[in-house]
């Protein structure tokens, strides 16, 4: 699971790493309050937040000197699109008085061993100091029954060429991310640029942090952000995706009304919804992968029910976008699936999944009378 750079950061002070003052915006109407935060003589930087890189290059960062301009950093932020992905949110924070930019991360290196990656080149891509400045990055395989001594640290930033004044300062850093990389279970961390001030700080202007997906169900403080990340990359796919907390039935039906009431239907059966996928935006292979995937892969859904009714959709395009789905997936759906289509062109959609082998009905009480009896065996 990546991290955006604002929860990123919000680990990184957990463990002692400073970072800037900042405050995270959904509307330009909570700007005054970021400014009081902040304060008048820090302001600032307006950053997009999505899960890409390169936002600078497209629009995405901006500096700003006052109130108004930060309004209008927001405005022209919030709702573009960068490398496929909507902006939905801002992080707005102090300006550094910045004298040098440093690069610093521990990934997993291709030995499988924890390795400290140092540069003097930082500000961009770690590929692209590789490509442009190779000499310039210093690397640390951390053996994971030495930890990572202070001494190698020193070494490390002896042979870059660094000032001695910051050694400590890395140090202490590189000894924080550590820790934060070994308890939260990450494949990567890094920050980019760390900053030198004026002052002789350190300090992380841009964090990263992807955490193993494997190792998730350790995590129950990720469990929020994992939930807003899902919903946030399915909607940019066309897809409304509602996490229910408890229950065993995956919903995939087309309108909120049609959602609401195959809900219902499923209490009236004893049981309950896990979680409802919507998928009233249009049909689209695209959307029903990512549909099926979270459907397929969440280890609290048991049973899927799919309830497709259109009159502008046709249900052999429903059909073959979801049979595509599938078979990008596999062979077959893993789950037990229970499906109605009904509508436009029902004939052509039903007979199309049922040459494909799965059972199809046309009318909600065969379809909730089939579920019935699946969770009744399955009690």
């Amino acid at each position: 699971m990546d991290l955006m750079e604002h929860q990123a950061k919000e680990i990184f002070l957990q463990y002692g790493i400073p970072v800037p003052k900042g405050m995270v915006l959904y509307h330009e109407s909570a700007l005054a309050d970021a400014l009081s935060t902040i304060g008048v003589d820090k302001f600032g930087v307006v950053k997009a937040q999505v899960l890409t890189g390169g936002r600078g290059e497209v629009g995405g960062i901006k500096v700003v000197d006052s109130l108004t301009q930060a309004r209008e950093a927001v405005r022209a932020i919030l709702g573009m699109r960068i490398k496929g992905l909507t902006v939905e949110k801002v992080l707005v924070e102090e300006k550094l008085d910045i004298k040098n930019e440093y690069f610093i991360g521990i990934t997993i290196d291709p030995e499988s061993l924890p390795a400290l990656l140092i540069s003097p080149k930082g500000g961009r891509d770690i590929e692209q100091i590789a490509k442009e400045f190779p000499t310039a990055i210093g690397k640390y395989l951390i053996r994971l029954k030495n930890g990572l001594p202070s001494f190698e640290v020193i070494e490390l930033a002896k042979s870059l060429g660094l000032h001695h004044t910051l050694w400590g300062g890395l140090v202490d850093i590189a000894g924080k991310l550590y820790k934060a990389f070994c308890e939260k279970e990450a494949t990567l961390i890094e920050v980019n640029p760390l900053v030198e001030t004026e002052g002789g700080k350190l300090i992380a202007a841009d964090g990263l942090l992807n955490v193993d997906d494997n190792a998730l169900f350790r995590h129950s403080e990720f469990s929020q952000l994992r939930k807003e990340l899902r919903e946030m990359v399915l909607k940019d796919k066309g897809v409304d995706y509602i996490d229910l907390g408890d229950g065993e039935v995956g919903l995939l039906c087309a309108g909120a009304g049609m959602t609401m009431l195959t809900m219902d239907l499923v209490v009236q059966l004893g049981a309950k919804a896990r979680c409802f996928i919507d998928m009233s935006h249009g049909v689209n292979p695209v959307g029903f992968t990512a549909a099926l995937e979270v459907l397929a892969s969440e280890p609290g859904v048991r049973y899927v029910l799919v309830n497709m009714f259109g009159g502008l959709t046709r249900m052999d395009e429903v059909a073959k976008s979801m049979l595509q789905a599938i078979e990008s997936m596999g062979a077959k759906f893993p789950k037990p699936m229970v499906i109605r289509l009904q509508g436009t062109n029902v004939d052509e959609g039903q007979r199309i999944m049922r040459e494909a082998g799965y059972e199809v009905y046309s009318e909600l009480e065969e379809v909730m009378a089939t579920l019935k009896k699946i969770l009744e065996v399955a009690r």
